[in-house]
């Protein structure tokens, strides 16, 4: 045990004389890591910030909503909606079920959907309404149709009051109320709206997911929504943006391919000076390491001191380059790269370092093996 601490001991004073009689030789790994996993950093950033934006402006267009519009081939027999909480459950989605019963005109002459919904779904609907559930006629926030509080709309001239509210920006309610709508609860609709004269057997389906990863998230809401269809016997629109959203999954597995391939040339021309540097500082000292090999020394242990030599070194410079990254993203991203004003937290590219990580560790290994094959060289071939 003794001997074996010893033999550490020697090879790490070795490695360090090494560094400071050749400097030239540690300070090359230094820089040549440095620099390339910088660089891919700032590239591999750059993919991950595009991706962000194009993800961002696609959800603000309604990317993660599905819209449809259902109609029964029967009108004394509605079509059957599952509750919002068996939907959540099954596509891990928000989602709304109106039904179409007519139109209201406001005082600039304008024509106004009037919804209403089912019983079923009251829980939900009670928070958008207003206060006794009166209706309520719901507007988009940056473009108001009526000034918020009381006021009236015309139903074949008659006039009825409602009560007017806004909503957010960011609500799934805006596919439906971008013209504004009129939300009328089914306790409160009138006669000549149900379904014998205004229609409901029009159904108005609006499912978000809460998570647009890809493309199949849109996928799956669409298959459920013809499921749902068939077993109804239903007709009607879907409308919604997978295929947009299958284009853009091909794009990023084609840019995932250049990603690797740009990790892999990083790590080859790494792996390409760790093999020269290594195997030349082996050869210079091999005379002495053959001589240690007689004395009983494992030529593993030899090959072990090259190893953990490099791994400190790519380590060290890795960490290095991350910290300037994050430290300088700022001027890199909006100066060099010109994306905006947009910055990266270490966890949005975590899966970047982790790739180049793992290569530059295969690199390490893979640099190893000429030394492997030296340090097993027969000691007579070496000492004759």
């Amino acid at each position: 045990m003794i001997s074996l601490i010893l033999t550490i001991l020697y090879l790490a004073k070795d490695t360090v004389h090494r560094w400071f009689t050749r400097i030239s030789s540690p300070i090359a790994r230094v820089l040549v890591v440095y620099f390339l996993t910088l660089s891919a950093l700032a590239a591999l950033g750059s993919y991950v910030i595009t991706l962000d934006i194009v993800r961002h402006e696609l959800i603000l267009r309604g990317a993660d909503t599905v819209v449809a519009a259902l109609s029964a081939q029967k009108r004394d027999k509605p079509i059957f909606i599952p509750s919002h909480e068996a939907m959540e459950k099954e596509l891990d989605a928000e989602s709304y079920v109106f039904y179409t019963c007519g139109m209201v005109t406001l005082p600039d002459g304008q024509g106004v959907q009037v919804y209403t919904y089912d019983f079923s779904r009251m829980q939900q609907m009670l928070p958008l309404m207003a206060s006794g559930g009166k209706p309520t006629l719901l507007q988009p926030e940056e473009k108001p149709l009526l000034p918020p509080g009381p006021g009236d709309v015309m139903y074949n001239k008659i006039r009825v009051p409602v009560v007017v509210r806004s909503l957010p920006k960011d609500h799934t309610l805006q596919k439906l109320t971008r013209y504004g709508a009129l939300l009328v609860s089914p306790d409160r609709l009138p006669p000549q709206m149900s379904a014998s004269h205004g229609g409901s057997h029009l159904v108005n389906l609006l499912i978000r997911v809460h998570h647009l990863d890809s493309s199949a998230s849109i996928t799956r809401v669409e298959r459920y929504i013809e499921m749902l269809k068939r077993y109804e016997k239903a007709y009607g629109s879907i409308l919604s943006a997978g295929s947009l959203l299958k284009r853009m999954d091909d794009v990023l597995s084609k840019q995932v391919q250049c990603r690797v391939a740009f990790c892999i040339g990083i790590s080859a021309i790494v792996g390409i000076l760790l093999t020269a540097l290594a195997g030349m500082e082996y050869r210079q000292n091999e005379y002495i390491y053959t001589l240690m090999k007689s004395f009983g020394i494992h030529p593993m242990l030899l090959v072990g001191s090259f190893i953990v030599e490099n791994l400190l070194i790519v380590a060290c410079s890795f960490a290095a380059a991350i910290a300037s990254f994050m430290y300088f993203q700022k001027i890199i991203v909006t100066q060099i790269l010109k994306l905006g004003n947009y910055s990266l937290t270490l966890g949005d590219i975590m899966p970047e370092i982790y790739l180049i990580s793992y290569t530059l560790l295969g690199c390490v290994f893979v640099s190893s093996i000429p030394i492997f094959v030296a340090a097993c060289r027969e000691i007579g071939r070496v000492l004759k």
